[in-house]
């Protein structure tokens, strides 16, 4: 496990190693998004970064934070609802039309639900789209702009939800048409997120991926998904017993700034791309194989273990299969 002086350190050397990368955070105006990108205003010397969300004012006072951490730097708000694939569309091209690279692509956007199947107008349930969709719809619209950020500099893309955690899933109804419930929702976002980057890893060697588990952090995800009744309860009877077993909302941002930048996680087909501190290796990846391009990380930065289940998916094609059907699902979305 890096400690956490291990990752101060190398988050430190960013400001000489890697003085104007550009980022996009995709729900990066609270909780996990919001600390790892103060982190990265606070360790580069000039980051250009977009920040998508739902309500720019809202917004406001968050990016007149960041530009007061590093007046150097320029923050852009893009308001979307990535719950549509087409929005997703839009967002994408503005930073197509602006931007020459893109070092890092951090997503987080969720929430949770105690509801069912709740269709948007694309045919998706729209936190399976959060999730999963909308988020492999960032990585499909932005690669170009990953695959032409110049070496040695880092290029990654990390999704946070379930790293480590895949569980079997359906492969006759991946879209969970038919057999929706939560648990299901919750174990095709994990396992089909790690099978398409995984997949990704081997077409795109340059860039490199992570599905991470970000343990339990205090963010505001309960008050902006349920109504106040729920969201107090759970705020001030059932958080004060989890408390204790939480990662801090700043060091959980310094842990992602390193997960982004640290050449512990490189690209399959890298060289190099960013530094090693303090005697640190590189990782092994979901196959087991060192510095593979795809990663899973607990919140420590620990790679999680492949599970069983992974193995039969990578032998049995079904990676492949859930590449193929996340496209087809994309374009059925804008076309609708």
């Amino acid at each position: 496990m890096p400690s956490l002086p291990t990752i101060r350190a190398s988050n430190a050397l960013l400001r000489s190693t890697l003085k104007s990368p550009t980022a996009l955070f995709v729900g990066g105006t609270s909780g996990i998004g919001a600390s790892t990108l103060r982190q990265l205003a606070r360790h580069t010397e000039s980051p250009t970064a977009y920040i998508i969300g739902r309500n720019e004012t809202r917004a406001k006072p968050f990016l007149s934070e960041l530009r007061s951490l590093n007046g150097n730097g320029k923050f852009h708000f893009i308001e979307a609802d990535v719950s549509r694939v087409r929005n997703v569309d839009v967002a994408c091209k503005e930073i197509l039309d602006r931007e020459t690279k893109l070092n890092f692509l951090f997503m987080t956007p969720g929430g949770i639900s105690l509801g069912g199947r709740n269709e948007t107008p694309e045919g998706i349930d729209s936190l399976f789209a959060l999730r999963y969709y909308s988020r492999m719809r960032f990585i499909q619209n932005l690669l170009p702009l990953l695959e032409s950020t110049p070496t040695p500099e880092p290029t990654r893309v990390i999704s946070i939800y379930g790293g480590g955690f895949e569980f079997p899933i359906d492969t006759s109804d991946l879209e969970l048409k038919h057999t929706f419930s939560l648990l299901n929702a919750y174990k095709h976002s994990i396992t089909m997120t790690t099978l398409a980057m995984e997949h990704l890893s081997k077409l795109h060697p340059n860039v490199s991926f992570i599905h991470a588990y970000p343990g339990l952090v205090g963010t505001n995800i309960y008050s902006n998904s349920f109504p106040a009744p729920v969201a107090a309860f759970y705020n001030y009877a059932v958080w004060p017993l989890m408390w204790p077993f939480s990662v801090g909302v700043q060091e959980c941002g310094e842990r992602h700034l390193f997960h982004l930048s640290s050449g512990a996680y490189p690209a399959k087909g890298a060289e190099r791309a960013g530094e090693l501190v303090d005697g640190q290796q590189v990782a092994r990846g979901v196959d087991g194989s060192v510095g593979s391009g795809a990663y899973l990380l607990n919140w420590k930065g620990d790679v999680r273990s492949s599970a069983k289940i992974l193995e039969q998916y990578r032998q049995d094609g079904t990676a492949e299969l859930v590449w193929r059907h996340t496209k087809e699902m994309l374009e059925q979305a804008v076309r609708r």
